[in-house]
């Protein structure tokens, strides 16, 4: 298992996400932490994870997949009993 933040830049101005809300949402281990930016625990890999997610995003839209690890640091905005709990869930 690897934490991830999924992070991404969506591009077209009144585009709907929802799609691409609901298919992180299925990650059992997700956690949805700023606008565009999500946690996920999961074994698939980086390329896994964009292959099955770049299909809910434009062409221009950006997204970043990187593997993260405790310690980490947040504003508490964030809600730290979340953000502890997901990194607590090892």
């Amino acid at each position: 298992m690897a934490d991830y933040m999924i992070t991404c830049d969506l591009k077209r101005p009144g585009q709907e996400y929802n799609h691409l809300i609901r298919a992180l949402a299925l990650y059992p281990d997700s956690l949805h932490v700023l606008e565009t930016t999500w946690l996920v625990r999961t074994t698939a890999t980086p390329d896994h994870i964009l292959a099955d997610l770049e299909q809910y995003v434009d062409r221009e839209d950006q997204m970043l997949i990187a593997t993260i690890q405790t310690p980490a640091a947040w504003s508490d905005s964030l809600g730290v009993d979340r953000v502890l709990h997901f990194f607590s869930q090892a």
